[in-house]
């Protein structure tokens, strides 16, 4: 039987060469949309690395604009007014660089004999236990830290497998503009968001008085948006401005993956406008063709062949002509992971033609078996007499 297919879609084969086209185009650009899907949903599986929930973030304002003395006496009334507060358990400081803020600092050197590159993140000692920091080798800073002679660095796991990748290097001397000694390995610091890759960062140890942008508590829990008034009042009398705004984590996580989710939820729409309108089309071809044939089908009912013989054959004509458009264009995508094109996963671009497929195969089945058990109810007196 399948020998005879193979023969009709040859008899056919400029027809059915526009079909092949239509599903080779389809299937490519399936596997793109699902690819940028697959590497940006993998990223939101990933943990951030620190803690949001009962976290809220103050930004300061116009702290640093003060006089040396007058910034730090705020910033020491600031903290000691915040931990006075019932529902405040803990305060830590950050500058700019701060969760979810899009804000970057990049070093790099070659001191140690091969280039590296960081994202620097000031931290003062109490950021890693507010934060809840996953310390997986060594620890956080202390208060005797900041005045070490050699100055003190945390890195995370990203930068560990990318640089001394199998090695513990904790007490260590690392050449990174002058001696620094590393005494801590956290697992992972995503602050840009969900949706950001994986970088390689390095803390650096601050004091709380020299980091003025923005402050970070962690409240008790059950503590309800109704305090941030209270709070709000609190930060603008002790800092004597008027501009400081407070957010909780949560709220700016969110905020910072809605446009990429938008995104994403428009390259889904994507797939489904593109779906619809290749299966509107086969639909229409197949409805087409099974018309053009009623002979052919009359003939074979005549022979014999029962309803599901006809509906067989026409699904299988179609999953062969599918398989050879996937055929086609399984050779071209593979190229990508083969080659090694790109930076990313091979599993990714693996995943990406295994979906494209199955949705592929999946579409055309349906397409066709109605048009298929259309077929299968034509009866050979039909056939003749619309001859």
């Amino acid at each position: 039987m399948i020998k005879h297919i193979l023969k009709l879609i040859w008899n056919k084969k400029r027809s059915n060469a526009l079909m092949l086209i239509e599903i080779l185009l389809a299937f490519v650009v399936l596997f793109f949309v699902l690819a940028y899907m697959f590497f940006n949903i993998d990223k939101t599986s990933q943990p951030l690395g620190f803690a949001t929930a009962d976290r809220w973030m103050i930004n300061l304002d116009d702290i640093d604009a003060k006089d040396s003395l007058d910034a730090l006496t705020t910033m020491q009334n600031l903290k000691s007014n915040l931990l006075a507060e019932e529902e405040i358990e803990s305060v830590t400081f950050t500058n700019s660089i701060a969760p979810f803020t899009n804000n970057q600092w990049i070093d790099g050197t070659s001191e140690g004999g091969f280039p590296m590159r960081t994202q620097i993140v000031p931290a003062d000692k109490d950021f890693g236990e507010l934060m809840d920091m996953n310390i997986t080798e060594g620890r956080w800073f202390t208060e005797e830290d900041l005045d070490a002679v050699i100055r003190p660095m945390i890195v995370n796991q990203n930068f560990m497998t990318a640089y001394y990748p199998d090695k513990s290097m904790i007490d260590s001397i690392i050449l990174f503009h002058g001696e620094r000694r590393l005494i801590g390995v956290v697992d992972e610091y995503r602050y840009g968001g969900e949706f950001e890759e994986a970088h390689n960062i390095r803390f650096d140890p601050e004091p709380y008085t020299e980091l003025t942008s923005n402050a970070i508590i962690k409240l008790r829990p059950g503590t309800t948006m109704a305090y941030a008034e209270k709070l709000s009042h609190l930060v603008n009398n002790t800092t004597k401005t008027t501009g400081s705004s407070i957010q909780t984590l949560d709220k700016r996580k969110k905020d910072s993956s809605d446009e990429s989710w938008m995104l994403l939820y428009g390259l889904m729409g994507v797939c489904i406008f593109l779906c619809l309108n290749v299966a509107l089309g086969l639909f229409g071809v197949l409805w087409y063709n099974i018309n053009k044939r009623k002979a052919e089908i009359g003939l074979r009912q005549a022979l014999g062949a029962d309803g599901f013989d006809i509906t067989k054959q026409f699904i299988i004509e179609m999953l062969i002509l599918t398989g050879f458009a996937l055929v086609v264009g399984i050779f071209f995508v593979i190229q990508i992971p083969l080659l090694d094109v790109t930076e990313y996963d091979d599993s990714l671009f693996y995943r990406a033609v295994a979906y494209s497929s199955l949705i592929m195969l999946a579409l055309v089945m349906l397409c066709a078996l109605f048009p298929a058990i259309q077929a299968a109810r034509i009866t050979p007196a039909n056939s003749l007499h619309e001859d």
